[in-house]
């Protein structure tokens, strides 16, 4: 049986994945669990009850907290069926893509600041929307040339500045999860890699050059190319003493299985079945000559000559590769690395994945895998990353059927456990892990127990004065008066739109409010509107450059000052939030997100750190988020509870806790809310009092 695992194949397989049923292997891993903890000291915890598992499932697959809307229409569901419900309907939602677009931007290290970091962001959400298999996903990453922005997946090799040496630890880490990074200076000591082997792999990378496009000094543009010669040379420079050095010749340094196990003959077997439905459906779809002409005619109807023009520029512009050059090695190692029988490359993000919704993986560090290193559970793991690869490397299945194991639903252990129980119990996977949200999840979960993902006031409620420093341009009188002279405000507006082109004013931000983000549109970031003159070096005129450069200059010669003042302005502040899934990450240092773990995804080896810390107190005590949270509004289903005929302090009490815990308060919960109610100046600051309190709680931010 024939079927080209690679190519253009995997475009078409992209939408086809995703069927699957989850259930028997979700049953089959917890039986080999259960075979594998035999004979342990350990103690199994019960299930995790309904209302738990939806706390824990909403944070695992879309990012924040259920609302009581959602948690009504979980609990009208037949008991039975609810858990298999409610994890078919988060699989489907859009927001899936976005909490693990984060997992996967932290594993690729994506940076927003990067070259094409916007859009290689909104790529990968796009790849996950779209639910294209991971192994097309990797072998794009790998292999991709061109500009970044247009070819968004470059974003990987680029984060590393193209060196091939960096890119050779990545590689074989962030794909494979081995750490070979020690092997680049020496034989590795812990491990059975050799300095040699590591040039090997890096030789995949040794002809591939970061380029980049300027005209006086002014980027244009960042290309990943290839070039004829390799930079990767043997023996090593401080092993050379004088001796010539060679090229590298390129040489993968894993083991692949021999033969195709059947987890591969299922998956050749399944690819050839989709190849052949897509083909069919292709040939439905396609219609006659006279069709064809037809649509290609309204096509064109109201598109202006220059468009077609630049089309047909793009394309000649890919075919002779006048900017770029494809890569023949990084092709050959994408294949390599994602080669079914290559079980590290399975196993690796299986081990990942499970890591990341049980709190810790069958190999610990996820990343790690070596001889003095073995899984936890090896026939466990194996199945599952074979089942992995049986389906199509489908990413969602894997997600779906480990949240549908027994494994995944455990509750925790009573807190009078002693400590070597509870540890070998969270090992072996009978007891739930402590996890505290991810810090994009506990954004999110803030703003939707608070309503803030749509104002909550009505206008005129919230009028405040806002002092905001500004920087603008202004006219000086004198540029060689040592005492400066006193700046004025330019005067005709093609001065004023000449200052505005120069550096428009910009508003301060910071301090009280350390929340806010940049919101990423991931669909803008992926359309490719390109000037493709400037990707043909059809560069402006040395006029143009020179006039633009001059552009802090006034027509008449003069020059301008750039100064920063306070302006106050009278607004109606009524908060509304987005979502932290889709602000450009990482966020700047001091940033909510930031001080709750998510780190600046420039170190290979840094991982998200779950710790408590006082900043994070401080922020949840002190932050804007939070108290903006906390307040009510008078148009939220809150407001109507605590004023007005139909007040009902037991009922908002309720609906408090299940809006923050996603639980009914107990009776000695609800009388203490009723005494910090009543003992404040109204019922509307009472209940703000018991957010506050309520999403200050360690029960609102770990998970059930």
């Amino acid at each position: 049986m024939r079927l080209r695992l690679w190519g253009a194949a995997g475009a078409v397989l992209v939408a086809l994945v995703g069927s699957a049923s989850a259930a028997e292997p979700a049953s089959q891993l917890d039986r080999l669990l259960a075979q594998e903890n035999a004979g342990k000291k350990i103690t199994e915890a019960a299930s995790v009850d309904d209302l738990g598992f939806l706390r824990r499932v909403y944070l695992d697959l879309v990012g924040r907290i259920p609302t009581d809307r959602e948690i009504q229409q979980f609990l009208a569901l037949p008991a039975k069926e609810r858990r298999a419900k409610v994890i078919d309907d988060l699989m489907g939602r859009e927001q899936f893509a976005d909490r693990w677009a984060i997992f996967l931007s932290d594993m690729f290290r994506i940076r927003y600041n990067a070259d094409g970091g916007a859009a290689f962001q909104a790529w990968v959400h796009r790849a996950l929307e779209t639910n294209k298999p991971y192994d097309v996903f990797c072998r794009e990453l790998i292999a991709a040339s061109g500009k970044a922005n247009l070819i968004p997946e470059v974003g990987f090799v680029l984060g590393d500045e193209a060196d091939p040496m960096a890119l050779a630890s990545v590689t074989s880490q962030v794909f494979l999860g081995v750490r070979m990074a020690c092997a680049q200076c020496h034989d590795h000591p812990f491990d059975t890699w050799t300095r040699k082997q590591f040039y090997d792999l890096a030789a995949y990378f040794g002809k591939t050059r970061r380029q980049e496009t300027r005209v006086k000094m002014r980027l244009l543009g960042v290309y990943l190319t290839e070039t004829e010669q390799t930079s990767i040379l043997w023996p090593p420079e401080d092993k050379a003493k004088g001796k010539p050095r060679n090229p590298v010749k390129a040489s993968f340094p894993f083991e692949m299985e021999r033969g195709n196990g059947p987890h591969v003959a299922r998956l050749l077997a399944l690819r050839e079945k989709q190849e052949a439905d897509a083909k069919a459906k292709a040939d439905r779809s396609r219609g006659t000559v006279e069709d064809l002409i037809g649509q290609a005619d309204d096509k064109l109807k109201g598109k202006k000559k220059d468009d077609i023009e630049i089309s047909d520029d793009k394309r000649k512009l890919n075919v002779e590769g006048d900017i770029y050059k494809a890569s023949a090695l990084r092709a050959e190692l994408s294949k390599l690395i994602t080669d079914p029988r290559n079980r590290f490359f399975s196993r690796n993000i299986v081990n990942r994945v499970w890591g990341e919704l049980l709190g810790r993986g069958f190999v610990n560090p996820l990343d790690d895998f070596k001889e003095d290193n073995p899984p936890s559970h090896p026939k466990t793991l194996d199945y599952l990353a074979d089942e992995f690869v049986a389906n199509g490397y489908d990413f969602r299945w894997l997600v779906k059927t480990i949240v549908n194991t027994g494994a995944y639903q455990r509750g925790h252990l009573p807190q009078a456990t002693d400590a070597v129980t509870l540890r070998e119990s969270q090992r072996a996977f009978v007891a739930a892990t402590t996890r505290r949200m991810v810090s994009e999840a506990l954004y999110d979960s803030i703003v939707q127990a608070g309503h803030l993902f749509n104002v909550k006031h009505k206008p005129g409620d919230n009028v405040v004065t806002v002092t905001r420093v500004v920087q603008e341009y202004v006219d000086v009188k004198d540029e060689k008066d040592p005492k400066g002279v006193k700046p004025k405000p330019l005067g005709d507006k093609k001065d004023k739109k000449m200052a505005a082109m120069a550096r428009p004013a910009i508003p301060a931000t910071g301090g009280y409010d350390l929340e806010r983000g940049i919101e990423v549109d991931f669909k803008s970031a992926l359309m490719k509107k390109e000037d493709l003159k400037v990707d043909a070096m059809e560069v402006k005129s040395n006029e143009q450059i020179e006039a633009e450069s001059m552009m802090m200059t006034r027509p008449d010669g003069k020059k301008m000052k750039l100064v920063v003042r306070e302006v106050k302005q009278i607004v109606d502040d009524n908060p509304r939030f987005t979502s932290s899934m889709r602000m450009a990450s990482p966020a700047p240092v001091g940033h909510f997100l930031r001080v709750f773990g998510q780190t600046d995804r420039a170190t290979l080896d840094e991982k998200r750190d779950g710790s408590p810390s006082m900043r994070q107190a401080l922020m949840m005590l002190n932050g804007r988020l939070t108290n903006e949270a906390a307040r009510v509004g008078a148009l939220e289903p809150m407001y109507v509870l605590l004023a007005g005929p139909k007040m009902d302090l037991d009922a908002a009490i309720k609906l408090a806790y299940r809006e923050a815990l996603t639980r009914e308060p107990t009776t000695e919960e609800t009388a203490e809310a009723k005494k910090i109610i009543q003992e404040a100046k109204d019922a509307l600051e009472g209940m703000a009092d018991l957010r506050w309190a309520l999403l200050n709680s360690n029960e609102f931010r770990y998970l059930p």
